[in-house]
């Protein structure tokens, strides 16, 4: 379908086009506006026809053709969002999945086997999952007609391996019988001839590629961990795909921690133990590369018969020479001490966790800087120079700036001729230079071979001249071939610098001060490991964005370089200016802001909270901040936008009186103070922090001291809360620490409905008006305020399950938030919606009387 905005413009015969353009083109531009309605009804005409496939329908139609194949939403998981918003449509999209109303025909023909629910945990609920019978793992007494030697027997207490999976999802012990409901909220019974158990996993397995292991030194030279941190990590499987539909998931099909076990494999002949090439290699679960090491190929990982498994717990084992042992439990390797390593050390590996947070090799959304290619006084690298190729026409390029100097109206000119040739330009002479040049790089392409004699044009470039641009493109066209005609006279607009695998940051960071672009984007494409002292000054209404590439998970390691001076990634900017953090690890230190920045971006970003962890994720400075904002511009503070990211707290350090309070918003994130007794969000010698905090779908570790909340929103405060403007704001669908804290209107938040409902169930059972009754309503309240606390699986960060909330969690925080999901970071995976639609599917095509349940690994 042609969508050019000349299509009907085209096709009048070509004497009333001439005639047009005698009337500067008032035809065309009246055709222009009716084409893109005629656009409008085309697309919609189109978007009808694919409305009738569920491959190609628009979300809302889901719903629709699953009611016409008979397709029924759960009403247990909760009624449907907005569809004007985007949280909605992501809530909507797991009430009513699109490959489950997709495959709903090809359930019903295949109800009643096994593998079917391994198929609806992953399309129901996007869950690895493995299905298990445990009929067939009862101690029966076999029938001599039918013998089943496949049937597990007695415990092996010899059998490491049989022990290492005993109760889980691949254990092939047999059993007593269990007569406890497999579906029991409260004791659950698991082996019995009806039950079927479906594990699933929750947390996902994400890459790290080829990147820098850590050596530790406190544990000696030949001590290294898979992770940049320094800290034990498990390493987990690559999920595998399953090789056919009927296949039943074994753990190389799940994103599991792989056990000692699983990773070594025996040789037949010797009996030595090397690495499984089931889990080890390129495109597997995790690999090695050391260069110039043992004679192996630098190029390719080391071979696995030289990877020995091992539990490195206490680091006694030693391995022989030219091997390296590999504890992937811990996330540890050992080098022989006599052969230790000269050159870097690299892995790949994956991790587990929850969601996309925190940047990792996981696609995630770019965001591009505005394209603003109008004129502005500070492009002009050197308008003295600019001014005088346009006066003389007598320096390249020649042709060029001849036709521009054409193209200027008779005042421009009469200003440009009365310049004395020398020295900087009026104000008045440079304003109407903006004004000429913004209104030519408006009108038609500036291109013509004749002008463009002996400029090297970039290829960028001359792929949009081929393209015979319109619109915002040509405008875009004509601001690069002025920026490529006077490159020392006109600063560019728009930047893209790529540092590579042997690249230096800061010799980039030199080449963007140089070229003083207005705004740039400094894009790490690798999971390489940066160690150097990084500071940037951004010059007024510029903007820079410091970002890892699409699949990469760059860390920068910020290192003690000075002794009488901070060491923290610094950034400072003056009016107007902007800085983008993202996808990015940031170690050893935090992020030190000052100056007069119009706006301060983290999306996908890890400070990790306490700088530096131990090896058992333990913080080792937990008091220190990882983000210090100080703000010297008057009247206006700086805006700060945190997004999908963990970090440690926040320091806030603003004048009071000349500045208004500093605009935070932070968003399906994680603010860690290493503690709910350690300030998350403060001020430095100051009771609050001058900052009014807008917080949505965010998990607080740590105590908050604010000036005003504007609206905090499903989210959690694990920590005292206060604020000192209480009309101002508000608080909904959230649990805050009640005792101590002083916050803004609350409404549907937690402790306050549960102790609500406790005085009214103390008061209706008091009927003899007893003088305890108010000790007994406090107690009451007390014991509610206790058990709906939230209950994380880990509040250590770097571990698997970090700030996950556990199963015996209250389900007024499971599914408190206002649409019913959780609260706290990890909303947007709307873990309760998916449960209870598996379940309701589960009973759906479950053989007849058998009974299911879900049984969470992780």
């Amino acid at each position: 379908m042609n969508q050019g905005r000349d299509r009907l413009y085209n096709l009048l015969p070509a004497i009333y086009r001439l005639r047009d353009a005698d009337h500067n083109h008032e035809l065309q531009t009246l055709l222009q506006v009716i084409t893109e309605q005629v656009n409008v009804v085309e697309a919609d005409i189109g978007q009808l026809y694919d409305n009738w496939f569920i491959e190609t329908c628009q979300d809302w139609v889901v719903p629709y053709i699953g009611d016409l194949v008979g397709y029924r939403p759960v009403d247990e998981a909760g009624r449907f969002g907005d569809i004007t918003t985007p949280q909605g449509q992501q809530l909507n999209q797991i009430l009513v999945s699109r490959s489950q109303v997709a495959n709903v025909v090809r359930y019903r023909r295949r109800r009643g086997t096994l593998a079917l629910l391994e198929l609806l945990a992953h399309d129901v609920a996007g869950w690895s999952a493995r299905a298990v019978e445990f009929y067939t793992l009862l101690k029966l007494t076999q029938s001599l007609n039918h013998l089943r030697s496949a049937h597990g027997g007695t415990v092996d207490l010899r059998d490491s391996e049989q022990l290492d999976r005993l109760d889980g999802a691949f254990d092939s012990l047999s059993h007593s019988v269990d007569v406890r409901r497999i579906s029991s909220r409260h004791a659950r019974g698991y082996h019995h001839s009806a039950h079927v158990g479906l594990f699933v996993w929750r947390l996902k397995a994400y890459p790290i590629t080829f990147t820098q292991a850590y050596c530790l030194e406190e544990a000696g030279s030949h001590a290294y961990t898979f992770s940049i941190l320094g800290n034990d990590y498990p390493l987990y499987t690559r999920p595998e795909l399953e090789p056919d539909p009927t296949h039943i998931a074994n753990d190389l099909n799940v994103p599991m921690p792989i056990s000692r076990h699983r990773l070594e494999e025996r040789h037949p002949m010797s009996g030595r133990s090397h690495a499984s090439a089931d889990y080890y290699g390129i495109g597997k679960s995790l690999a090695i590369w050391v260069r110039d090491w043992a004679g192996y190929d630098p190029d390719l990982p080391i071979p696995r018969e030289a990877i020995i498994p091992a539990d490195l717990t206490r680091w006694h084992y030693r391995p022989p020479l030219n091997h390296i042992a590999v504890d992937p439990q811990l996330g540890r390797m050992a080098f022989p001490v006599d052969q230790l390593p000269s050159k870097e050390v690299r892995v790949s590996f994956h991790y587990g966790f929850s969601a996309d947070m925190g940047g990792g090799e996981y696609q995630r959304p770019l965001s591009q800087p505005a394209e603003v290619w109008t004129f502005t006084p500070a492009d002009f690298r050197n308008l003295e120079r600019f001014t005088i190729k346009l006066k003389t026409g007598t320096a390249e390029p020649i042709a060029l700036s001849n036709y521009l100097k054409a193209q200027f109206s008779a005042s421009t000119r009469q200003w440009l001729d009365a310049y004395p040739g020398s020295g900087e330009p009026s104000d008045a002479l440079r304003d109407a230079l903006l004004v000429e040049l913004n209104r030519l790089i408006q009108g038609n392409s500036l291109y013509d071979p004749d002008r463009f004699v002996g400029i090297q044009l970039s290829p960028a470039t001359q792929q949009l001249i081929a393209q015979v641009p319109d619109g915002r493109d040509r405008i875009r066209l004509n601001r690069r071939l002025l920026e490529e005609a006077y490159p020392r006279q006109i600063a560019r607009s728009f930047a893209l610098y790529q540092v590579g695998e042997g690249d230096r940051l800061n010799q980039i960071l030199r080449q963007w001060r140089r070229e003083r672009p207005r705004q740039a984007v400094i894009e790490l494409t690798s999971s390489r490991v940066v160690v150097e002292q990084i500071n940037i000054q951004l010059r007024a209404g510029q903007s820079l964005q410091l970002r890892g590439a699409n699949g990469a998970r760059p860390t920068l390691r910020l290192l003690d370089w000075h002794t009488d001076l901070p060491d923290s990634l610094h950034i400072t900017g003056e009016s107007g200016s902007r800085f983008t953090l993202d996808g990015l690890l940031i170690t050893g230190r935090g992020v030190q802001v000052t100056g007069s920045l119009a706006e301060l971006t983290m999306r996908h970003c890890t400070l990790v909270p306490g700088w530096i962890l131990r090896g058992n994720c333990e913080p080792l400075r937990p008091a220190e901040p990882s983000l210090e904002i100080a703000n010297t511009c008057v009247n206006v503070g700086t805006r700060v936008t945190i997004a999908h990211s963990i970090l440690g707290s926040i320091q806030v350090n603003q004048d009071e009186v000349r500045t208004d309070p500093m605009p935070i918003y932070i968003s399906d994130s994680i603010l860690d103070a290493t503690s709910p007794e350690r300030e998350a969000l403060g001020a430095p010698g100051c009771a609050i922090a001058h900052a009014v905090l807008t917080i949505v779908r965010t998990t607080v570790i740590g105590e908050i001291y604010v000036h005003a909340i504007a609206l905090a929103e499903n989210s959690i405060f694990n920590g005292v809360l206060k604020v000192a403007r209480r009309q101002q704001g508000c608080m909904r669908f959230c649990y805050y620490t009640k005792p101590g804290s002083r916050t803004p209107r609350r409404y549907n938040c937690q402790p306050d409905l549960v102790e609500q409902a406790a005085e009214q169930t103390v008061r209706k059972s008091d009927t003899t008006h007893s003088p305890d009754l108010l000790t007994a309503i406090a107690a009451a309240q007390q014991r509610e305020r206790e058990r709906v606390r939230p209950q994380f699986n880990s509040t250590r960060y770097s571990t698997p399950a970090y700030c996950q909330l556990s199963h015996a969690c209250a389900e007024e925080i499971k599914r408190g938030a206002d649409d019913e999901s959780e609260m706290g970071a990890f909303h947007q995976l709307y873990q309760p919606q998916r449960a209870a639609n598996l379940r309701a599917r589960l009973d759906e095509y479950l053989p007849a009387g058998m009974e299911a349940g879900i049984i969470y690994v992780s």
